[in-house]
């Protein structure tokens, strides 16, 4: 036979972690649904296809939200990014131009164009207008 059996270990009451709010017991506790709600927008749900008022939003009497810059399938969006890129690129040479071969009075000037725009979308308008001036 066996030696003795080791002596039980005693089992303690659950610690608290914080003293001023117990856990909350298991059986207590709301169940979540497993379904949820993904949020769709309704161009998804009524699969908005084409310029407004798509056949979808015309079937149903709603309000169409087709946007076509932000659908990347189409030619559109593809060609107006190409612009954009184009446009940028031309800025970016332009000043680099600027400031790598200009005379000190156009980079005060060029300077002095940014910190007066208001925002940053104002200053590149005033940037590709400057553009444009010049290529003409």
């Amino acid at each position: 036979m066996a030696g003795p059996a080791a002596p039980l270990r005693t089992i303690l009451p659950a610690v608290y972690r914080s003293p001023h709010k117990p856990p909350i017991p298991v059986h207590c506790a709301e169940r979540r649904s497993k379904r949820r709600s993904l949020g769709l927008s309704i161009a998804y749900i009524l699969k908005c296809s084409g310029p407004p008022p798509c056949g979808a939003c015309a079937a149903t009497n709603s309000e169409c939200c087709f946007e076509p810059l932000t659908d990347k399938r189409r030619k559109l969006t593809r060609k107006a990014a190409e612009k954009d890129m184009e446009s940028y690129r031309h800025v970016s040479m332009y000043l680099i131009s600027i400031l790598r071969s200009g005379k000190e009075d156009d980079v005060n000037n060029l300077v002095k164009e940014v910190q007066k725009a208001s925002s940053l979308d104002s200053a590149l308008a005033d940037l590709q207008s400057l553009v444009s001036r010049e290529k003409s």
